[in-house]
């Protein structure tokens, strides 16, 4: 039902006249205006815009340029997957034998992986079920057979930004929760002691757990820092840092190292607790032909799985999907090289000529791959119009303000719920190609992709947002709405000050109450809001709030000059509130964050001048100190780099906190 009613917006409801030659007019020179205004006109653009009712091309700027089309290259495999093994396609598992099961024992247990990227620690705990229920007691030894995969866990492109972040997890044959692993850090009783250090799933037959997080003042600030490391068939994990005392617990995902024994660690740990007895080893090796079959077990269909794989834009799923089209239709051991020629004879029959780009792997990880506009429109256009798997195709994209990689995007717009589209993030590149129905019917295929711009990249992605709900309000059929929606964005008069005063003091105490049921409302008004003051808050109350999603919008919001912070200072002392957006920065500071840094030290010189700020000297003098301690490589970058007023007065500040402190503990 769901593949269903993804396209019946876009392909069902009864649509009038395509936009006529008035509309599509107006579409080109509010796109014209918005890209020759930064930030779009400082960056490398390609976008292609084009009518899937009557196959015209409504709007293109150089369109056949090669970009990095980021996470966009999942389309291509997403396609592929798709059109070559088929929506219905499953994943299977099998689980062997080298005997048939006699009182309830099993000699060997074999399992041949292949490639399935949707098993979790729930759904392998089911199968340790069904073995109980099929009367096993005792396995002797586990071995695994992940040849149906070549032995390269890591794609091209990895090699450029080496990570050990879940997004950045190898593949296998077999594979379990996405080859990464929660580790939960917890603060211990008492300041000093070593904080508590979980990883779930508990195998603890190949983790290694070396813990070098400390307990501080629950007033104290968190920086934690894991890491994993692959040591032959078992991977350490190293987690050094500090957690204030009764601060809530913290998980994190890293990846781990060998899939296989990560898969076979963690069956044997579930056999164990259903009480299996194991006797033998885990090792990996071949399935000899005689091995008797117990079960095969079969992943959800591929159209589920593509679903996940474009909603969250895992690359995990994408490089697991390109090795099995490799092993299935070029034979194993499925491998990056084949998983790929089978996608360029795809793209061939769409008319997208080999040569033409450059695909190197699945995902869009880093600087590997390059496609044109118009070659990704090619592709969207010839996904649609096979019936087969369009729905599918189309129900795996983000939609607008509703959900996936796209749900915070376009909120309060025409775009929201109508578009859908695949996005794609990296440094200096982002892209979004997908498929919209106007207000007026008409719907449309389209690819932006941009590339080489200076500075932040949220006003870009901001602008590529604009973009969509422009052509979301094609065709209007209210009188005017056509020229108001299409309309640069139009920067609101100033506040009067009495207004100003009362939305600071209402987006400072959400800063303060730091709920997530805040998020939407505070997301949704700082799109909206365009007076500096309020955007300040605004960030810090949406950081305060979840502060796991990172500080950019912060560091956006708050230039690195104290300008704006006297000004709402002034404003937070006439309404008695507290110092905004410091407490934040310094958290983000304590992590390492060069920007913060440099914002904080901008604040410096307006704590120890003659007009003294004492709140704010005193949460410098105390929070630097904590900086120093959690991130003292980073804080003598930033001081090094720093405008000399504002390090000797940094320098000056972490002095007294160092001295407060020392009284303190005398």
């Amino acid at each position: 039902m769901r593949r269903i009613l993804a396209v019946v917006i876009l392909a069902v409801s009864p649509l009038p006249a395509r936009a006529d030659k008035s509309d599509r007019e107006a579409l080109r020179k509010a796109v014209e205006q918005l890209l020759s205004q930064p930030p779009l006109s400082n960056a490398h653009v390609a976008l292609q815009v084009e009518s899937l009712d009557d196959g015209q091309v409504v709007y293109s700027r150089n369109p056949d340029d090669l970009l990095n089309p980021a996470s966009n290259t999942k389309l291509v495999t997403a396609a592929t997957g798709l059109l070559r093994l088929g929506p219905e396609y499953r994943f299977t598992t099998d689980y062997l034998t080298d005997k048939p099961i006699q009182r309830g024992r099993i000699g060997v247990l074999y399992i041949k992986g292949r490639g399935d990227p949707s098993v979790t620690t729930e759904r392998l705990d089911g199968l340790v079920s069904d073995l109980w229920h099929r009367g096993v007691r005792n396995i002797g030894e586990i071995v695994l057979d992940d040849s149906f995969f070549d032995r390269e866990e890591y794609g091209p492109g990895w090699e450029q930004e080496p990570s050990d972040k879940a997004w950045a997890a190898g593949v296998g044959a077999l594979s379990l929760n996405h080859n990464a692993v929660a580790i939960y850090i917890t603060p211990a009783d008492r300041v000093g002691a070593r904080a508590s250090v979980e990883v779930e799933p508990d195998a603890r037959d190949y983790f290694v757990i070396d813990n070098r997080v400390v307990t501080v003042r629950a007033n104290g600030r968190r920086k934690l820092r894991p890491r994993t490391v692959a040591e032959g068939e078992r991977t350490r994990i190293v987690v050094d840092g500090r957690i204030p005392l009764r601060a809530d617990s913290m998980m994190m995902y890293r990846r781990v190292g060998d899939p296989a024994f990560y898969y076979g660690h963690t069956l044997r740990m579930l056999l164990r607790q259903r009480g299996i007895r194991v006797s033998g080893r885990v090792k990996r090796g071949a399935i000899p032909q005689a091995a008797v079959l117990i079960q095969s077990y079969e992943s959800p269909e591929l159209a589920e799985i593509i679903h996940d794989m474009n909603k969250a834009s895992s690359n995990f799923i994408a490089e697991m999907l390109v090795k099995t089209l490799g092993a299935e239709l070029k034979g194993m051991p499925g491998s990056w090289p084949k998983g790929l020629e089978v996608a360029e004879d795809l793209l061939a029959e769409l008319g997208i000529p080999r040569g033409t780009y450059v695909l190197k792997n699945g995902s869009g990880l880093n600087d590997t791959n390059r496609f044109t506009a118009r070659q990704i429109a090619t592709l969207l256009q010839a996904v649609w119009k096979r019936f087969p798997v369009a729905s599918e195709f189309v129900s795996s994209l983000g939609i607008a303000a509703r959900d996936g990689t796209m749900r915070l995007r376009m909120e309060g717009t025409d775009a929201a719920g109508r578009l859908r589209a695949k996005t794609g993030t990296l440094e200096r590149v982002t892209a979004l190609s997908g498929y919209v129905q106007s207000l007026g019917g008409e719907r449309y295929v389209f690819s932006v992709l941009v590339n080489d711009w200076a500075g932040k990249s949220a006003p870009v992605i901001s602008s590529i947002d604009r973009l969509g709900g422009m052509l979301a309000a094609l065709g209007a059929p209210e009188a005017g709405a056509r020229e108001a929606a299409l309309a640069a964005v139009v920067t609101p008069q100033d506040a009067q000050p009495a207004e100003l005063k009362a939305r600071i003091a209402t987006y400072a105490a959400l800063a303060s109450a730091g709920d997530k049921k805040n998020l939407p409302f505070l997301r949704s008004a700082l799109r909206s809001e365009r007076d500096p003051l309020l955007r300040i808050v605004l960030a810090d109350a949406v950081y305060r709030s979840d502060p796991d999603q990172g500080g950019g919008m912060l560091l956006e919001a708050m230039p690195a000059s104290a300008d704006l912070f006297l000004r709402l200072r002034s404003v937070g002392r006439e309404l008695a509130l507290p110092v905004p957006a410091v407490s934040s920065l310094l958290d983000l500071a304590v992590d390492g964050s060069a920007e913060a840094l440099a914002r904080l030290f901008a604040l410096a010189p307006l704590a120890r001048g003659t007009q003294r700020d004492e709140q704010l000297a005193a949460m410098l003098s105390d929070g630097l100190v904590e900086v120093g301690d959690a991130s003292p490589d980073e804080m003598f970058a930033a001081l090094r780099v720093a405008p000399a007023p504002q390090a000797q007065a940094a320098i000056e500040l972490v002095a007294a906190g160092v001295e407060q402190t020392s009284s303190a503990v005398a």
